[in-house]
């Protein structure tokens, strides 16, 4: 599925059902629900998703006051999951913006992830099945990770309730060709989030970064530069450059040439472990965004003709990370195009191959100048 289709779709699921609980309800429907952020004691998560107070109402992912919803232009494939991101700041501090590497959050600070799937991906008005939102707290010794999975059906953050063992969730849907998908969607335990944002005090964020926010966004019905918006909600520390110097990462499956397209991808769904702040950067196999510009990158260190230095056996019985030219050659293609267990990368976070994803590669491969690495 093209992600710029999804991205559309949820986006247009989310104004639609906005403006219905606007028009029935007005300002909080008489429902009672929360005005706004109540925080968790630090080292005291609340045990279910509504005393958060993130949300007005989480059926429709309408955030409460100084909840900024916020997309990015290269996402972490989560086996066809939608997302809704939102960012929420205590009154009285502000956000540090950074040009390269994630934002500068002050303690306190909210990084909300909602995971979800369409009940039919060819008509977002139809709704979607809420399956976890992933919080991150900025304490005082790092970023704290909580999980609340929802009930089956049950939208209600009442409901939803925190886990650390993670969950498994039988789910279907209807994909944009009209086929009927189905999966065991897997909400990842507490210690497996340090996989990726790294372990206190040493946690990062990943998408919160200029080059993933620095695009247009509706809000109340208006496009506007979701950096600005951040900016007149919460507040910057110093104010950034304007939007045109501001830097830009292309969308995927966009009309960027072949090359940064690939590299946006890679960056967001491998970059995580694979560069030099990564877990695994001992393979010195780097695919963030700046690393891999072709004006100063090493062939090595994108895995072009690079023999793994660690593979865990799972080489797929091929000698090179990428063989330019050659996509049915490089180990790479079978990685992400294997949904084994034991050769499956990302590790984390999917079961289903992404076959965009998965085309996209094979496609910048193939377009490489034949080597056969001899």
């Amino acid at each position: 599925m093209s992600w710029s289709r999804q991205l559309a779709g949820s986006a247009a699921l989310a104004l639609a059902l906005a403006a219905t609980v606007a028009g029935a309800c007005g300002d909080d429907g008489g429902s009672g629900a929360p005005t706004e952020v109540n925080p968790a004691p630090e080292g005291k998560p609340w045990a279910t998703l509504a005393e958060w107070g993130i949300f007005a109402d989480a059926a429709t992912q309408t955030p409460n006051a100084r909840v900024v919803r916020y997309d990015v232009m290269s996402p972490l494939f989560s086996d066809y999951a939608w997302k809704h991101r939102f960012l929420w700041v205590p009154e009285g501090k502000t956000v540090g913006y950074t040009a390269t590497g994630p934002w500068e959050l002050p303690v306190g600070a909210i990084v909300v992830k909602t995971f979800a799937l369409p009940v039919d991906a060819r008509d977002p008005s139809k709704g979607e099945q809420l399956l976890e939102t992933r919080l991150l707290v900025h304490e005082s010794g790092g970023w704290a990770a909580h999980t609340y999975v929802y009930a089956a059906g049950d939208p209600d953050p009442a409901h939803a309730k925190r886990t650390v063992a993670g969950a498994i969730r039988a789910v279907s849907w209807v994909d944009e060709d009209g086929a009927t998908r189905t999966n065991d969607y897997t909400v990842p335990n507490t210690n497996e989030c340090t996989d990726c944002h790294g372990t206190a005090p040493n946690t990062h964020l990943l998408g919160v970064r200029s080059r993933q926010l620095n695009h247009d966004a509706m809000y109340d019905g208006v496009s506007e530069n979701q950096i600005d918006r951040v900016g007149e909600v919460l507040g910057f520390a110093s104010a950034p450059p304007p939007a045109a110097e501001r830097p830009t990462m292309p969308d995927p499956f966009g009309d960027a040439p072949l090359v940064d397209r690939a590299r946006a991808y890679l960056d967001a769904n491998c970059a995580h472990c694979h560069s030099a702040e990564g877990a695994v950067n001992q393979k010195a196999l780097f695919f963030d965004w700046e690393h891999s510009d072709p004006a100063s990158a090493t062939p090595l260190d994108i895995g072009i003709c690079k023999v793994p230095t660690s593979a865990g056996g799972a080489t797929c019985e091929r000698i090179y990370d990428i063989v330019p030219g050659a996509p049915d050659e490089s180990i790479l293609m079978c990685r992400v195009e294997s949904d084994e267990p034991k050769v499956i990368m990302p590790p984390l976070g999917r079961r289903l191959v992404h076959d965009e994803g998965a085309a996209l590669l094979r496609e910048w491969i193939a377009a490489m100048p034949a080597d056969d690495c001899h």
